[in-house]
């Protein structure tokens, strides 16, 4: 359990700086098995660069982690992470994407951008996509540690993608995580190493209202979805959000798909008193002049 101290302390980075770093964030069993279960994954799939400049010329990438090992389906729900993010997102987030990375000798800059550049709704703005990158070998200025803009979700613009005079590298150790509002301008670095790569994780979260950029309906086959926790099926989009959204024919796509759910159909808290059964939507509106207004 985070202590909500700690989740506080996270919080206030990532308001001031647009980032925070959980070091220790996950054991390092864990850690080892998740670095050498990707590496062998790689390897049976015979994974190569993209070749471009967006996924990388060295840089080996594999997308849609969740479905391919039951120890991959730990990551949405690792409590040292989701606790900050909850907070900064809501509760009811949803998984936007699981990617592995491993940034090879001879990378270059990735080029700068903010993660949620797609979302035309101006900047700055309440966060609405956090990224976490998640450290599964060290990561130093030299094999390619992420490069940020501290501050920079703050701007009003977006970066020009070479100008790697105004960030710095997120150097941290392994089993560390980097929680960012993803409007902050950052990057994959350049590898300028011999022989080290830089493995890493990108556990990416939106709100529940938004698309996400990996399709877990199709990606995921169904017979897993009975499989998986509550938390991670209301993360994948698989309960309603809200106890509405994302219904079909008034049933949740979890129900759907054949997994037990407590949860109640489409509408089925609705009252006289609050006929769409949200408790947001119920909840009284601020005065003129209060918190919130």
């Amino acid at each position: 359990m985070v202590e909500t101290a700690q989740i506080a302390q996270h919080l206030e980075r990532i308001e001031i700086d647009g980032y925070t770093i959980v070091e220790d964030a996950i054991s390092a069993e864990l850690n080892d098995r998740l670095r050498d279960t990707i590496r062998q994954i790689f390897d049976e799939l015979d994974v190569r660069p993209k070749g471009n400049r967006a996924e990388g010329f060295a840089t080996k990438r594999l997308y849609n982690l969740v479905p391919r090992h039951p120890l991959f389906q730990e990551l949405p729900v690792q409590e040292s992470v989701l606790a900050v993010v909850d907070e900064l997102l809501e509760p009811e987030c949803l998984l936007s994407g699981t990617t592995a990375m491993d940034i090879g000798p001879g990378e270059r800059l990735q080029g700068l951008h903010a993660d949620d550049g797609l979302f035309k709704i101006g900047r700055p703005h309440r966060p609405m996509m956090s990224t976490t990158i998640w450290a599964l070998t060290d990561f130093t200025a030299e094999n390619g540690a992420t490069r940020i803009v501290p501050g920079s979700h703050r701007e009003p613009g977006h970066p020009d993608p070479d100008d790697e005079s105004i960030a710095v590298p997120a150097e941290m150790p392994a089993r560390s995580v980097l929680i960012m509002d993803s409007q902050l301008w950052h990057c994959g670095g350049p590898n300028t190493t011999e022989d080290q790569w830089r493995l890493g994780l990108n556990v990416q979260y939106v709100r529940g209202f938004f698309r996400t950029q990996q399709n877990h309906y199709l990606s995921i086959p169904h017979e897993q979805v009975p499989t998986f926790s509550p938390r991670l099926r209301q993360l994948l989009g698989f309960e309603l959000y809200r106890g509405i959204m994302g219904h079909v024919d008034g049933r949740s796509p979890a129900a759907v798909v054949g997994a037990a759910t407590e949860k109640a159909a489409a509408y089925g808290a609705s009252t006289d008193d609050n006929p769409f059964g949200d408790s947001e939507v119920a909840a009284p509106r601020p005065a003129d002049g209060e918190p919130g207004a």
